[in-house]
């Protein structure tokens, strides 16, 4: 039987002036397949002006590979655009409309089937971890030319098939045992960046800040923590997290 994970995360500021004020909010639900394959449904509001709405649906196969993706984000009280990409051996094909007004219909084609694909929630970022690889130890990993639905920091954006072309080194800094708000658990720890540098970073610019994510350690990869430094300094932390068998009903947090 299929089981299911719910889970709730808060955004908060680390901004002077706005230590702790919060910034949004991730509501989403994992489905874990007997077959190892997983699907996430994922509601995000980012409250910063101007406010993104952003929901997804994420599939994925065993190893975390993506299969398809389903995106729709609203940006302001105006602007909504969605999006379908269906992933296809070495191929992700993309379909839909931008927030601009803009209809697509469009197809990245890659050496290998993609093992990336940034949706922008959370939850789907520590996902992106989970397809990598990493062993027990402290390990580095260099990715580049991997396809997004926005080359945005926060996804506002597109939605479209975008590819971002600068390398991209990741981190896994080992085992840690931390205390959230949703309880204590041992975590795995990632750093999007050298963990040893903190660059400012600038959405205009394309550069993003140093990116540390605690997932859990038990092969789900879910995320309990987070931490993007440099201009945006926002905290990620997981609130409360449920389980059982799928079409079950609970209360999230």
């Amino acid at each position: 039987m299929s089981h299911s994970y719910s889970g709730v995360i808060r955004y908060t500021s680390q901004q002077q002036g706005r230590l702790g004020q919060a910034r949004g909010r991730e509501q989403f639900v994992i489905t874990l397949n007997d077959d190892g394959s997983r699907s996430l449904r994922s509601h995000v509001v980012i409250q910063d002006p101007p406010m993104v709405e952003r929901d997804v649906v994420l599939s994925v196969d065993a190893s975390f590979h993506p299969r398809s993706a389903q995106v729709r984000i609203r940006v302001g009280d105006d602007r909504e655009g969605q999006a379908l990409f269906i992933c296809d051996e070495h191929r992700i094909h993309g379909s839909g409309r931008t927030i601009e007004g803009e209809d697509f219909q469009e197809c990245w084609e890659g050496n290998a089937a993609a093992t990336f694909f940034v949706t922008h929630p959370i939850q789907a970022d520590a996902w992106l971890l989970g397809g990598l690889g990493f062993g027990t130890e402290p390990d580095h990993r260099q990715i580049s030319h991997f396809p997004t639905c926005s080359l945005d920091h926060r996804g506002a954006s597109g939605p479209r098939l975008m590819v971002h072309e600068p390398q991209l080194d990741i981190f896994f800094l080992g085992e840690e045992r931390i205390t959230i708000e949703a309880g204590k658990f041992t975590a795995l720890h990632f750093c999007y960046g050298d963990p040893a540098i903190d660059p400012e970073g600038s959405n205009q610019a394309g550069g993003h800040p140093r990116y540390h994510v605690w997932t859990s350690s038990d092969g789900n990869f879910i995320v309990l923590r987070a931490q993007v430094d440099g201009y945006m300094q926002t905290r990620y932390e997981l609130a409360s997290l449920t389980q059982g068998p799928s079409g079950t009903v609970s209360e999230l947090g």
